[in-house]
């Protein structure tokens, strides 16, 4: 899988093409962007790959 940074880095190198200007909320967005959509994978990997949950009553205390 690609790391951050050249996620950030080929992003921002599309933006320069189609000469999106390169503000500091340009970037904070394409920073934040990619942390949430990385994040939001590692996520969803980890709950694909938990073992299946099966909730038991509770003994009774007696």
């Amino acid at each position: 899988m690609t790391d951050r940074q050249t996620l950030e880095l080929a992003v921002l190198q599309m933006a320069r093409q189609s000469g999106e200007p390169l503000d500091r909320y340009t970037l904070y967005t394409v920073r934040n962007g990619i942390r949430n959509a990385l994040a939001a994978s590692e996520r969803h990997h980890q709950r694909m790959s938990a073992p299946a949950y099966q909730w038991k009553k509770p003994a009774p205390r007696r």
